[in-house]
């Protein structure tokens, strides 16, 4: 069996459970912080000098859970609750990104287009 299988199943899981416009009531928080936890666990199997060692695979899980958290943050479907706590959380895979970027040649160019989104969404209303 693949060592990294049962990490894949709970990754697909909480992204899942993520991308649902219905999260239970009382339970958003929960269900960010799982995507946001396998989602920088899958993405640090990849890193550089690991054994799985893939810097694409590593920048993909990043970026994938850094966007669908801007989605969900200006998505009206996501309830408020579910959109603050990822405004509240996106500061996780966003300081992750450039940790990442800030390796390679013209990283910075890279990172603050990323921070440059972020500070053009529309955050939700309390």
């Amino acid at each position: 069996m693949d060592p990294l299988q049962p990490v894949y199943n709970a990754y697909f899981k909480a992204q899942d459970r993520f991308v649902q416009h219905q999260a239970p009531d009382g339970f958003e928080p929960d269900i960010i912080q799982d995507y946001i936890h396998w989602s920088m666990t899958l993405a640090s199997y990849y890193e550089e000098g690991s054994e799985y060692e893939s810097i694409l695979l590593c920048e993909l899980y990043l970026r994938r859970l850094y966007f669908h958290m801007l989605e969900a943050i200006q998505n009206p479907k996501h309830s408020r609750i579910f959109r603050r706590v990822c405004l509240d959380s996106i500061h996780t895979p966003l300081l992750c990104l450039k940790r990442y970027y800030y390796q390679w040649e013209d990283g910075d160019v890279k990172f603050l287009s990323l921070q440059q989104q972020l500070r053009c969404i529309q955050a939700p209303h309390d």
